[in-house]
């Protein structure tokens, strides 16, 4: 049968385990505000009894409890919970970014102040109709130079801030490959660390959670699909199942691959790819236009996100420069002389014989020329007035902009929500704990208390019995 000092060591069990138990709830309150930090609780249960029957043991009537122990600090953490919300910020991810250019290209089209092309083009037809009421008055045709070579500025003007904002979406892209390499190497390094804590025989409460706050934010880039196994190791794909990120290099240990930006790809060297440790495994133009064309709410990371404004963009461009060709041939058609130069919206501008000497325009076309105003006319591969088919470009900028602020706001109601239910079971609540607190502190009372009063029974048996 047990010893004489068996119920002290049950007492200092019981101690040791309500002092664990209160060092947990210590670290819940500490870490109530730490961003992703994860609720902890000890799991507690009976130590082995005394003993399992044998030939070398006396019969009893029953096991003895030999008190109790810590069997593991628990996470708790909802693996689904955590898919879901790393879905929808990627979804997220995506409209934030789509979004932020959009409403830079809205600055580019400030029609409602009665500035841009649209008034352009209205003072240039209208100075063409005041030269058509006085076809010989030099004033009047040094006002159609003006507003001719104000037109072909604000257009220049405009195509070169699209460009820009092109530029910029690329080194936005650039600037997010950089930053998913930076978080795999995170991942990869916490990894391994989580790795090495389960070999010895540890719970790397803490590891996980900082590895699940990286996979969030990688996710915000691009979409993720993550395996975990028991071990701790890692399998993570990066925006499609064949681009493999992070995985067992062979030897027990994670390893990041490293993403790098391809521009100028594809057969018409318009497109951005994504390679991984140098091969070429990610189409993104072919992605993010799929994404554009899916049904609303479709669209995954920041990464595509930006992608697609670029081919947004990209099209203004296109129909910018199909306007300023048919601008060119059209006036130099009807005015009877070159009126403008260039290829296209990079380079309009009005020629030099004109804006040397005013008089060379023909004032007798000048009612031909007003005409083009009202007059529908091939731009592209679409056939309008030079209004209705600008009116077309700035219609479609306010549908972008509106388009990605609603799905936006969507995303992070979205978002939100789930991250609420991730809160209520992986969130610390300070009532809860401090109710716990109060819980183990009794229970470390009660444990002292049976120690102090094993000792009396010890020094009554030693030291008192004659």
């Amino acid at each position: 049968m047990p010893g004489t000092f068996f119920g002290v060591e049950i007492a200092r069990r019981g101690i040791n385990v309500h002092r664990a138990a209160m060092d947990v709830t210590g670290h819940n309150i500490a870490n109530a505000n730490t961003p992703g930090y994860s609720r902890q609780a000890a799991v507690i249960q009976a130590s082995d009894p005394w003993t399992v029957p044998d030939l070398a043991t006396s019969l009893q009537p029953g096991q003895m409890g030999t008190g109790a122990q810590v069997e593991q600090v628990r996470r708790i953490r909802d693996y689904y919970l955590d898919v879901q919300y790393r879905q929808a910020g990627s979804y997220e991810g995506y409209w934030e970014q789509k979004l932020d250019f959009a409403q830079r290209i809205e600055t580019v089209f400030p029609e409602p102040d009665g500035q841009g092309i649209q008034a352009g083009l209205l003072d240039f037809f209208n100075d063409w109709q005041d030269l058509n009421n006085d076809p010989q008055n030099s004033g009047v045709k040094a006002a159609v130079k003006e507003s001719g070579d104000e037109l072909a500025a604000t257009i220049r003007q405009t195509y070169s801030q699209l460009v820009g904002i092109g530029e910029s979406i690329t080194g936005a892209i650039s600037d997010q490959v950089d930053q998913a390499n930076k978080l795999l190497t995170e991942i990869a390094d916490v990894s391994n660390a989580i790795i090495f804590t389960i070999k010895n025989g540890a719970q790397p409460n803490d590891l996980l959670d900082q590895r699940d706050q990286l996979l969030d934010q990688l996710a915000a880039l691009g979409p993720i699909n993550v395996d975990v196994q028991d071990s701790g190791m890692i399998t993570v794909n990066f925006i499609n199942s064949t681009a493999t990120v992070l995985q067992d290099d062979g030897t027990g240990k994670v390893t990041a691959s490293q993403l790098a930006l391809i521009t100028g790809a594809g057969a018409g060297g318009d497109e951005n790819h994504l390679s991984v440790d140098g091969v070429d495994v990610i189409n993104l133009t072919g992605l993010a236009d799929y994404y554009t064309g899916a049904p609303e709410g479709a669209g995954m990371g920041a990464i595509l996100g930006n992608e697609s404004a670029r081919l947004e963009n990209k099209d203004l461009l296109e129909q910018l420069d199909n306007l300023a060709v048919a601008v060119i041939d059209n006036i130099n058609d009807k005015s009877g002389l070159t009126f403008f130069t260039g290829a296209g919206a990079a380079d309009i501008a009005l020629d030099d014989g004109v804006k040397n000497n005013c008089d060379i325009i023909i004032g007798e076309n000048a009612l031909t020329v007003a005409q083009l105003q009202s007059t529908p006319v091939t731009i592209g591969t679409a056939t309008a007035t030079f209004e209705n088919y600008y009116q077309g470009i700035v219609a479609q900028v306010g549908a972008n902009a509106e388009k990605a602020d609603r799905m936006l706001d969507n995303q992070q109601a979205i978002s939100q929500q789930i991250d609420s239910l991730r809160q209520s079971v992986s969130g610390v609540s300070l009532d809860e704990e401090l109710t716990m607190v109060i819980q183990i502190n009794y229970g470390y009372q009660a444990s002292a208390r049976m120690l102090s009063m094993q000792d009396e029974m010890l020094d009554y048996l030693i030291n008192r019995i004659i």
